[in-house]
């Protein structure tokens, strides 16, 4: 027997996975034709510059499901974009601005601009409803669309899940780099050069070594405003502001005293040094011994497992034996 479909048409029940598969990708197909079809050149933003620009351009080239995602959402981006600053009472503007903040501290995830993360989650959000429908139907024989629904709400936030977890690596990251980069500053000034050169070198350095490099970046971020005029302590107060770490904050402020004492900045910078060592290595200590104390937690729970098992199979082998 098979299913009749449009009342003519029938299938065998073994063919409608394959149906529902090929009607799937048809969709797809169909969608993402329509978006690079008809979505216009000017759903770009304005501030895909610099660095942004040329991750965006390497992450075209090196993945190709971020390049093919891309289209669809500059179309939701394109319609965020044209949201009034207040909407539905929500203050968008704010909002947007939140979220560049928080782009820029997790070294621009993805190249986005806060219209186009917003325009992922939409994205990431329609692709997990899409992902339960067929799975519920593979298991039920009927997709349910509720189930979907609620997983496709949730699946909106994963964008957002994503960038705490950049915000948090890149900081991490910073906090390792930070000892050696200062390093080679120092070695610069002591040198000859004066500080500004001296990071120039550094971050050219950097940025041939390593382009990604988020402690490399945020010195070039520095460098870049002292070119323009920005004084040396604004520059490094904004570094503090960007980055949230604590050593980053502690040697900034040692650097603002030795302006103001006339004390030599390389001296600074190598007492600040050790000092950051010395509080790393204190931080990995604690947190080795705290780990032993963590990880009783899982021993008691697979120790427990172990034993119901044991104990399992002793009573009934006492029970076949007829105990």
């Amino acid at each position: 027997m098979g299913l009749s479909i449009l009342g003519f048409v029938s299938v065998p029940p073994a063919l409608l996975p394959f149906l529902l598969i090929a009607g799937l990708i048809s969709a797809f197909a169909a969608v993402t034709m329509f978006i690079y079809g008809f979505v216009p050149e000017e759903v770009d933003e304005e501030d895909i510059y610099g660095y942004r620009l040329t991750k965006r351009k390497r992450l075209i080239e090196e993945n190709a499901l971020y390049a093919l995602v891309l289209p669809m959402v500059k179309m939701f981006a394109h319609h965020f974009r044209s949201l009034p600053d207040k909407f539905l009472g929500i203050d968008v503007a704010e909002s947007r601005a939140k979220i560049r903040d928080r782009l820029v501290r997790s070294g621009y995830m993805g190249a986005l601009t806060p219209n186009e993360f917003w325009g992922m989650c939409c994205v990431s959000g329609f692709g997990i409803f899409v992902a339960i429908m067929f799975m519920t139907y593979l298991l039920q024989d009927l997709p349910n669309i509720p189930i979907s629904i609620v997983f496709g709400v949730a699946g909106c936030s994963l964008p957002y899940v994503k960038l705490d977890s950049a915000i948090t690596e890149r900081l991490i990251e910073i906090d390792r780099r930070l000892p050696y980069a200062i390093d080679l500053l120092v070695l610069s000034m002591r040198a000859g050069l004066d500080f500004m050169t001296a990071l120039d070198r550094v971050v050219a350095n950097g940025l041939e070594q390593n382009p990604d490099d988020p402690m490399v970046q945020e010195l070039g971020v520095v460098l870049q405003e002292m070119r323009v005029g920005t004084a040396r302590a604004d520059a490094l107060i904004n570094l503090c502001e960007r980055v949230h770490s604590d050593y980053l904050k502690s040697m900034v402020g040692s650097i603002l005293q030795s302006e103001k004492r006339g004390t030599p900045l390389a001296t600074v910078l190598e007492v600040q040094i050790g000092t950051i060592r010395n509080k790393r290595t204190q931080k990995i200590e604690k947190a080795a011994s705290e780990a032993a104390v963590k990880i009783l937690g899982p021993l008691m729970f697979i120790f427990g497992a172990v034993l119901v098992i044991v104990i399992g199979a002793m009573m009934l082998k006492m029970q076949s034996d007829g105990f």
